[in-house]
């Protein structure tokens, strides 16, 4: 298994101390049911996806699913399902209508992820953080207009900074996605098909629901 850091759902603080997140729970609760056992290993993020597609048991977590990496990676189960949208400090007066109001802002989103692939897409200008912490900041400073990120990624690192956070509001919504459990398209077939059932029992008899709740209420 390997992750990213990306609250809510990856968190990591300090490299003696165990990954957690939602993310994270979901999948210690998956391997529980399903009897399947797995270990985490520490890799940059780029490096860990070319990992998982040239080994046979490798997985990533957690994964945006996207037509660019669909047939790169086989999509065991599903964790989240939320828009990625673009967001503003909620005292600016910016008015998105579409990609064209984006020309000439500063335009901030997290290194090498699936929102950073549709905006190069879109050929909207934009800057490549190391952290969703390093984007918020960047945003409740001033110092970026906008952001590109997952709608609970947003609403988590605002609650975070509790009564001291700069307020963001959601700007445009640009497209609805997945976060996946995505593994190696050569995993063995049973291991994939204990972990995808045991993922979705967790959202079908509401674990994921109380989980992501406890993230975000």
């Amino acid at each position: 298994m390997y992750t990213v850091d990306y609250p809510p759902f990856v968190i990591r603080e300090g490299a003696d101390r165990p990954p957690h997140g939602i993310a994270v729970e979901l999948l210690a609760q998956a391997l529980a049911r399903s009897g399947v056992r797995a270990q985490y290993v520490d890799l940059p993020w780029k490096r860990a996806q070319m990992q998982v597609q040239a080994e046979g048991s490798g997985c990533l977590l957690p994964l945006t699913r996207s037509p660019k990496r669909e047939d790169t990676y086989r999509w065991v189960g599903l964790i989240d399902e939320s828009s990625q949208s673009l967001f503003v400090a909620a005292g600016s007066k910016l008015q998105l209508r579409g990609v064209a109001d984006l020309k000439g802002l500063r335009v901030v989103t997290l290194l090498g992820s699936s929102m950073a692939d549709w905006l190069r897409q879109h050929q909207v200008a934009f800057s490549e953080l190391p952290t969703t912490e390093d984007a918020y900041r960047e945003l409740s400073s001033g110092v970026a207009e906008a952001w590109a990120v997952h709608s609970p990624v947003a609403r988590y690192m605002v609650k975070k900074q509790g009564s001291g956070g700069v307020p963001i509001r959601e700007a445009l919504k640009l497209q609805s996605t997945g976060i996946y459990l995505a593994c190696s398209r050569n995993m063995p077939e049973d291991v994939a098909q204990k972990l995808g059932a045991a993922l979705k029992q967790l959202r079908d008899d509401g674990t994921s629901a109380r989980i992501v709740a406890r993230y975000l209420d």
